[in-house]
This record gives C-alpha cells, sequence and structure tokens, in this order.
C-alpha cells in the first residue's frame, strides 16, 4: 500500500537514522585536555592523536586556529572531516613536523649553540629555512673528474677548487656532505669519507645511477655538514653526538628572541576517505598529508616540507581514485609538492586543480638525491587524473611529470620550471596517451649554473623518448622563453601536436628525432612516426634560434599549415646530423623531404636590425592570458600586425589560456595610469605609484604571511623579483630600481607587476602596468 515502507527498507531507514544521531565533531586545542571528552570547545581534546582514537566513521575533528601541533596521526576510519575552528582572523591551524629549538647560549662571536631532545634535520627561523654551515657561502666548487666502481660504489673526486680553502688538511672533510650535481637532472648528497689535501673527496654509499657524463671537468659541488664552516649568518650545524644545535642567526641576532624550529617529524597526517580543510602542513620530513580512497583536500597550506630523504608534501597512494586536491597553496618546499601513486586499473577520475606551487624544490641540493626530485606535481601512476588550473612559479625541475598513461595536463600556468637542473620541461613525460592542452609555460630557462658541459635541454613541453611511447595530444599550449626547445618530440609515435604558440625558445621552438631501432622495446626497424602536426606557431626572436630543427633519418607523419618565422633570415629550419646543423629555407626543407609541411606560413618580411626601445618596429610580442575568462589587451596608440599580415590597432581579445604573436609596426605602447593593484576584503592591499620615474609597491597585510612582488615584460618574461617570502604584519615598501635580477638596467617602457600576498590561509594576486621612466 501507498505510504508505508516494505521491512528491509524500514530497517535502512533506521541504520541511516542511527548512525547520523551517533556522528560527533571533536574539538582539539593546544590549551586543552586529552582528559575531556573533546565535544565542544571548552572540553577541547589537547592531541591530534587522542582525537584520532575517538572518532568514528562520520565524524568531524577540528583544531583550533592559531594553535600548533607538532605530532603525527592517523584517521584510517574514513568518512572523516578535518577542519579548524576560531576566528577567522587567526592563521590556520599548523601541523608541524618541528620542534621549538630554546635555550640558546653564546658559543663565540654571533655563534649560539642550544640542546635538543631530538635530532633534528633543517632549521627554520622565524619560518626561514638555514643553510647548514656550508663552503663556499655561495656558488659552486667544481671538479675535475671522478671515478667510481661499475655499481656508482667507491667515487673518488679529483678537484682543484679546494686548494686556496684556509685550513685545507688531510682529513679535514672526513664527515661532511657533499651536495653535487652529478648528472644534468640530479644532485646527490653524499657523505666524504676520506681526503686528500691534494684535491681527492671519496665518498660514501653509491651514485644513484652509474653514468658517467662524456665531460667529468666542471660540474658543480659544495660541502656542507662542517661546524668550522659556520662562519656567516644564516647557517647552522647539529651535532649529533651532543644533541646540540648550533644557529648564526639572521641578522646578527640573539636566537633567544626568534622563533627557532628544527624538523624531527617525518609524517604529518594520514586520512582515508576524508574531507580536509583549511590546515596549515609544515616541515614534515616526509610527507605533510598523506591521502587514500577518496579523500578531498582543499584551502590548504603546505609548506616547507622535505628532507635528506625527499618527501613530498601532499601525497596520494594507492588507492587514492577518486580523490580531488583544491585551492591549496604549496610554498617553499624542498622536494615535491604533490606526488601522486595511484593504482591505475582503479577507474581514476582523481582531480588536483585551482592549486598554487610557489618555489618548490628550488634549494639546490637540498630535498633528496636522484632523478624526478624537485618538481612540482609528480604522477608515478595513475589514469585519468585530471591536473588543471594549477599555477607554478619555480620548481628545481620539472612543473609536471606524468609517469603513467592516460592522464591529463590542462589550462595549468607553469612559470620558472627547471631553476636548479637540466634534462627536463615544464611538463615532462614517461609514458603514452597522455593530454596536454592550453598550458602557459613560461621561461623554463634551465639550471646551467651548477651544471658542467652540457647542453641546455630544458624544454616547454618533452614526451620522453625511451619507450616508443605514443598517441599523445598536445595541442593549444603556449611554451615561451625556454633555454631549449618550445616542444621536444623525440622518438614519439601517433601523436596530435596541435594550435601551439612556441616562442622565444633558445635552441629551437620544436624538435624532431627519433631512434632506427629501440632495444628497449626490441623495434628493430626505423618506423614512420606519423605524427598529425598542423597550425602551430613556431616563432623565433633571434637570428641564432630556429624555428624547426629536425634529424633527417625519420618520417615525422604529416605537417601542415604551421607558421614559421625568424624575422632576421629565411633559413629558419635546422637539420641535424650528428654533431652540425645544417641552415634550410623552407623551400629546400621541401624539396628534400617528403614529410615537409605541404601548406607552410611564414612571415611577410624580414628585419636588417634588432628593434630597440629607441627604435621599436619590427619587435614582436607575445600577449598571454593565463585567466578562465576573455582577455582585452589595450595597444595604446600602437600599431601592429598580426601573423596573417592584418593591421591591429586598440585593442586584441585573447579567449582562456591563449595567446597571439603581434609585431610592432608603429608607435610606442600607451602609458598607463597608476592605480589600486587589488584588495582583498581589508585583509590586505597593494598600491603601486610611482616616485622619481621609478615604481614603488607598497603592500599591507594584519598578521604575517607571505609576499611575493615580480615585475615582468609585457610578454610575460620575469625581469626583476623585488620581494619573495616572509613578511610580517603591517605596511611594507618596496622600490624597484630599475635594473633585472642580473642587475642590468633595463629599458624605460611599459612592464607589468605583480603582487602575490598569502596570509591566514587566503590568498590573492593582482597585477597592473607600471612605466619605467629615468
Amino acid at each position: 500500500m501507498r505510504g508505508q515502507l516494505s521491512e528491509p527498507c524500514f530497517w535502512i531507514c533506521v541504520v541511516c537514522i542511527a548512525a547520523a544521531a551517533r556522528a560527533a565533531t571533536y574539538y582539539v586545542s593546544n590549551d586543552g585536555s586529552d582528559g575531556e571528552d573533546g565535544l565542544s570547545e571548552s572540553t577541547a581534546l589537547k592531541t591530534i592523536a587522542a582525537a584520532s582514537d575517538k572518532v568514528s566513521s562520520g565524524d568531524a575533528v577540528l583544531f583550533r586556529r592559531g594553535d600548533v601541533f607538532r605530532e603525527t596521526a592517523g584517521f584510517g576510519t574514513g568518512n572523516t572531516s578535518l577542519g579548524a575552528f576560531g576566528s577567522t582572523d587567526d592563521p590556520l591551524p599548523v601541523v608541524s613536523g618541528s620542534i621549538p629549538v630554546t635555550g640558546w647560549q653564546k658559543v663565540s662571536g654571533n655563534v649560539y649553540g642550544a640542546r635538543v631532545s631530538r635530532d633534528i634535520e633543517y632549521l627554520y627561523v622565524e619560518g626561514d629555512l638555514m643553510r647548514i654551515a656550508r663552503y663556499p657561502n655561495k656558488g659552486w666548487l667544481r671538479t675535475e673528474s671522478w671515478t667510481e666502481n661499475n655499481d656508482g660504489s667507491g667515487t673518488v673526486i679529483t678537484t682543484q677548487s679546494l686548494s686556496g680553502h684556509p685550513r685545507n688538511a688531510n682529513d679535514y672533510w672526513n664527515g661532511a656532505n657533499i651536495r653535487w650535481h652529478r648528472h644534468s637532472w640530479w644532485f646527490e648528497t653524499r657523505e666524504v669519507v676520506d681526503f686528500a689535501a691534494s684535491g681527492h673527496l671519496t665518498l660514501a654509499d653509491k651514485s644513484i645511477i652509474h653514468i658517467m657524463p662524456y665531460d667529468q671537468n666542471g660540474w658543480g659541488f659544495y660541502l656542507d655538514n662542517k661546524l668550522g664552516e659556520l662562519d656567516t649568518a644564516g647557517e647552522w650545524y647539529y651535532d649529533s653526538s651532543q644533541s646540540k644545535a648550533f644557529l648564526w642567526a639572521p641578522g646578527n641576532a640573539d636566537p633567544n628572541d626568534l622563533l627557532v624550529e628544527g624538523t624531527v617529524l617525518a609524517k604529518g597526517l594520514s586520512v582515508s576517505s576524508a574531507a580536509v580543510e583549511q590546515i596549515c602542513f609544515r616541515h614534515q620530513r616526509d610527507n605533510g598529508l598523506s591521502i587514500t580512497r577518496g579523500t578531498t583536500v582543499q584551502r590548504c597550506w603546505f609548506e616547507g616540507i622535505g628532507g635528506e630523504g625527499g618527501g613530498q608534501a601532499l601525497s596520494a597512494t594507492w588507492d587514492a581514485a577518486g580523490s580531488e586536491v583544491r585551492h591549496n597553496t604549496f610554498l617553499n618546499n624542498l622536494n615535491v609538492a604533490i606526488g601522486w601513486n595511484e593504482d591505475p586499473s582503479s577507474g581514476g577520475g582523481s582531480i588536483i586543480e585551482n592549486n598554487e606551487l610557489i618555489s618548490t624544490g628550488t634549494v639546490p641540493g637540498y630535498g633528496g638525491s636522484g632523478p624526478w626530485h624537485a618538481a612540482g606535481i609528480i604522477v608515478s601512476n595513475a589514469t585519468d587524473l585530471h591536473i588543471q588550473y594549477n599555477r607554478m612559479d619555480g620548481t628545481g625541475y620539472a612543473g609536471i611529470i606524468l609517469g603513467s598513461d592516460g592522464n591529463f595536463a590542462e589550462y595549468n600556468v607553469i612559470v620558472n620550471a627547471m631553476a636548479t637542473l637540466n634534462d627536463g620541461g615544464g611538463i615532462y613525460t614517461n609514458c603514452s596517451r597522455s593530454t596536454i592542452r592550453h598550458n602557459i609555460i613560461l621561461d623554463a630557462l634551465g639550471g646551467m649554473e651548477s651544471s658542467g658541459p652540457w647542453a641546455n635541454i630544458s624544454h616547454g613541453i618533452w614526451p620522453e623518448f625511451l619507450e616508443d611511447f605514443r598517441e599523445s595530444i598536445i595541442e593549444n599550449n603556449t611554451c615561451a622563453g625556454c633555454g631549449g626547445y618550445g616542444l621536444f618530440l623525440p622518438n614519439n609515435f601517433e601523436c596530435v601536436i596541435r594550435g601551439n604558440v612556441l616562442y622565444d625558445n633558445a635552441r629551437a621552438q620544436m624538435e624532431l628525432s627519433g631512434d632506427e631501432e629501440n632495444p628497449r622495446t626490441g623495434r628493430t626497424e626505423n618506423l614512420p612516426q606519423n605524427h598529425q602536426i598542423r597550425h602551430n606557431v613556431l616563432y623565433a626572436t633571434a637570428d641564432t634560434q630556429k624555428t624547426l630543427l629536425f634529424r633527417p633519418e625519420y618520417d615525422y607523419g604529416t605537417l601542415d599549415s604551421n607558421y614559421f618565422c625568424n624575422p632576421y633570415t629565411d633559413s629558419c629550419i635546422g637539420e641535424w646530423e650528428v654533431w652540425n646543423v645544417h641552415d634550410r629555407t623552407i623551400a629546400q626543407w621541401q624539396s628534400a623531404f617528403s614529410w615537409a609541411d605541404s601548406h607552410p606560413i611564414t612571415d611577410v618580411e624580414k628585419l636588417d636590425r634588432v628593434p630597440t626601445p629607441q627604435e621599436p618596429a619590427g619587435m614582436s610580442q607575445l600577449f598571454v592570458n593565463d585567466t578562465k575568462q576573455a582577455k582585452s589587451f589595450g595597444l595604446g596608440g600602437a600599431t601592429y600586425r598580426d601573423l596573417d599580415g592584418a593591421t591591429v590597432s586598440g585593442s586584441i581579445q585573447l579567449e582562456p589560456f591563449s595567446s597571439a604573436v603581434l609585431v610592432l609596426v608603429d608607435g610606442q605602447p600607451a602609458e598607463t595610469a597608476s592605480k589600486k593593484a587589488g584588495d582583498a576584503a581589508g585583509r590586505f592591499f597593494t598600491i603601486v605609484h610611482m616616485a622619481n620615474g621609478l615604481p614603488v609597491v607598497s603592500v599591507g597585510i594584519d598578521i604575517p604571511g607571505m609576499v611575493e612582488i615580480c615585475v615582468f615584460r609585457t610578454d610575460g618574461r620575469l625581469v626583476r623579483t623585488l620581494a619573495r617570502g616572509r613578511a610580517s604584519a603591517g605596511r611594507q615598501r618596496f622600490v624597484w630600481d630599475g635594473r633585472d635580477n642580473r642587475g642590468w638596467i633595463a629599458a624605460n617602457g611599459i612592464y607589468q607587476c605583480v603582487c602575490r600576498v598569502s596570509a591566514g590561509g587566503r590568498s590573492r594576486a593582482s597585477a597592473c602596468s607600471v612605466l619605467l621612466v629615468r
């Protein structure tokens, strides 16, 4: 009859109602007590571990804002919510892997010492990472050569870099660590077990990979973990035999007046089938948060996570299918921000989106040894994982690494990848069937400062050549300002390369190559690659850059309607034979290779000079819309032409995550009035004004937070970093002196000033145009 429940349905309802009735909310605060029931703010528990012992499926656990919980805990019951309570004016609650170091006593000069209860790995002062006492304090020593056994053991480095050290003597460096750019794409940290003053360092353990570069001279390293080298502010040393830390505090301060924290705990929280929101994870050596089984993480903060063993700020484990990671901030983590190792057969469907990753793995030599370190997001295993709408600024190695078939990287903004290492890219894949669309990748310059003699192979997008990977889709991306190629496509098969803008990449905009056979896969023939390469823009901005560089041994498939431009020469194609590159015109290329572009497009005129600010006509400019909305770019009174030769003036409209190249015909960009750049509901503000022709940025925050201020050219290239780090509450003033990061004087003209402020778990980015006139 209608209105009646069957007996099975009745009992289901009873069970659901009973479960709902049992759901509880537990509160945890620093001044609570584990003897309380935890069911109200006034009867809060003291430790997360106590809450973990009480929680059942469906319960919630709230941590008080402004409190710091220095412990490790797990929530494995499933269907649990973790969050924050208290005034939103207070900082997020912190799950910390560090302990305070107190009781400092002066040892000598500016060096203080303090006993600690546990071995510490890294030291932070007021949230800033201190450097382990090192030599040299800045820069790099250099190898002359090294020898080692076939298994990578018995490494002996020969160097004359130490001959001028004031304490150069046999055995002086015994027990110190070497942090060594061992090969193009990895650092190694190993103990020195013997030192000869003649210039020989003998290392413990083994090289991570026994690959010897063709030239061993000039690979950078420094030595640390030596008390005798504690000789400057911001350095520290830990003596495990005494359980004692030594510190020369920043600004020669007394560390008793500062918050000094040492990392001791490997892990923060681990959760299963949970919702985690508005929690800060800080200073763990391995991972801050480990998730599995359909967990959601949003609006959290991850900072200073990683250790000598590597570490991932957020780690997704084998049963993580269906998890979502959204709207989180990852700041100054020492190795990897997000590591994903999900069962590829589980159905997938996980999402990583709208996160901000700043300065990941950018301290050379910290955060672990070996390849696949110092990256923003690493996917070891997964399927149908969507990495989208994330913003990354600064990674030591790659921005995104896809290591498993069938995943997606779309609508991401990746700036300043490859900051300390070489041999990678903004997006690097080691798999088949990747979908890489609508990403903006700028200035993956390559960390060549510590490299030995090696080509710059830091690219925008790089699908790896090792295993005959295939069937990837790479479309509508923008790759500009990279140290190697915009797109490196070696030994891949049956890929779709469509609608990409590749601009001002140092060696070439696109490189095509292959392997005639591949013993790794058993292939013994030189097979056609069968790519579809259509409607891409390959725009070189210097006479040394190629639009397309290719090896002649291979058939690459179909190329059609691509745009090739080097404004200084018609010989814009490079044919690469062994170590020689032969310049080719488009016509020469077409006559020699059947796969050459059947309908190529090129520029309508050439330049006989390099444009300057005084004579800018002919200058190309890349306009980039890295937002989710269509965006209009005002052109002032200038006249441009587009790549079809049509005149453009007034403004241009760009769709989300797209770009366009225009060539200046006449005029200069119009001046832009000073203006207020942003406001975040009274919590922080940034105001840009001019003083004596120089831009001045004023930043105000009402609680301590992070401030980053960068000046960019209008084509998106970084010119100057004015500030990047922790800021105290109040108002601060930053003046751009008109020089770039190299100390060179920047040209007068229009620049973009971008300010990012994060405090109390909230973030705001703002930008405005400034006119530099001196």
